[in-house]
């Protein structure tokens, strides 16, 4: 059954790490995965990008970063996807007192292991400590970890924790996992187009990787598939097993076209969906409250050249090694994607 391939595949996932900017061992990984379906995979700049028979169809995206932190050299441990943006773009954190806060609570008394950013081989482990107020300048979140040995400087730190499933539920640090292991699971049952998994969407350049993809092989692509999962704070969406789609973020609208056909499907399938952003400006929010996504970074980054629809899973206590889904939105998820792609595609006219 397609659920449980999906859950298989996240558990497994889980177990290689890929904190954004050390994502080797988890690229390594999915190369093999992805061969040893029969599929051809490419290594491309910031990623990996995987052909069925017919690459020229439909195109589906997924990040395969994760968050973490990175050794500072001295006992001390900063936010990956804050140092890394930091040291590789050189743009400097933008995070106010509150998301420091809440990037802090995100770890504490979490246990985590220490790993070589190139084979994956675990170096020591440890369970974080002193998260609460432990700012340098106000800029950057500062860990220390109890029963880890001091690290070099730029060794990446991963939550050790896996994921936890059951017949109801998968949980786990499943942003963006889970959406790898739908993807696996499309290509097994007869996915014939291709698939970009590109690194650094936590640190919001994974557009980057996809634009230099897509400008030198479909440079006017307008019917992208990006899949993500998406935050609440309510149960609501889990429970129920809504797929999350959207007509724009805060960014970028995407296209109409496209996100009004996905609609249509969702009623002929009977598959409940949410429209995030008219959810969010029905209760009083303006556009810049809509968030930020991958797919809105691309439009907006290419000038609207390269557009498509998002379609996301929900989850709840998100950005955590705890973010959960339910097993109804993943059948639901799983059975858009596959309408979508696999049993009526998707026409490559839609614009």
């Amino acid at each position: 059954m397609p659920f449980e391939t999906v859950v298989l595949k996240t558990v497994e996932y889980l177990t290689v790490p890929a904190v954004v900017g050390h994502e080797a061992p988890f690229i390594d990984h999915l190369v093999k995965d992805f061969r040893g379906l029969g599929m051809k995979v490419e290594r491309i700049k910031g990623g990996l990008a995987v052909y069925g028979d017919n690459p020229q169809s439909n195109i589906i995206t997924a990040h395969i970063d994760r968050h973490g932190l990175i050794s500072l050299g001295n006992g001390e441990y900063a936010y990956a996807a804050q140092r890394v943006k930091s040291e590789k773009y050189r743009e400097k954190s933008k995070a106010t007192e509150k998301m420091l806060h809440a990037i802090s609570e995100r770890f504490d008394n979490e246990f985590v292991f220490a790993y070589n950013s190139e084979t994956g081989e675990k170096l020591g482990g440890g369970v974080i400590i002193d998260c609460e107020g432990a700012f340098n300048s106000g800029e950057e979140a500062i860990f220390h970890i109890r029963g880890m040995k001091d690290m070099d400087k730029d060794i990446p730190i991963a939550y050790a924790r896996g994921s936890i499933s059951n017949s109801m539920e998968v949980k786990g640090q499943i942003d963006n996992v889970i959406s790898l292991g739908v993807i696996y699971t499309l290509f097994q049952n007869g996915f014939q187009g291709t698939a970009l998994l590109c690194t650094e969407e936590e640190i919001g350049k994974s557009w980057l990787h996809i634009a230099d993809y897509l400008d030198e092989r479909k440079p006017n692509e307008q019917n992208l598939l990006v899949i993500d999962t998406s935050p609440y704070r309510e149960t609501n969406p889990i429970s129920n097993g809504w797929v999350t789609l959207r007509n724009r973020d805060k960014t970028a609208v995407f296209n109409l076209n496209l996100v009004n056909e996905i609609k249509l499907r969702c009623e002929q399938l009977g598959i409940p969906f949410q429209v995030k952003d008219e959810y969010l400006m029905s209760l009083g929010l303006e556009i810049e409250d809509l968030g930020s996504t991958e797919l809105g970074r691309l439009v907006q980054g290419t000038e609207g050249r390269l557009s498509g629809a998002t379609i996301q899973i929900p989850t709840v206590e998100y950005h955590t090694s705890f973010e959960t889904t339910s097993r109804i939105c993943i059948e639901s998820y799983y059975a858009l994607l596959h309408n979508l792609l696999i049993k009526n595609p998707i026409e490559r006219n839609i614009v």
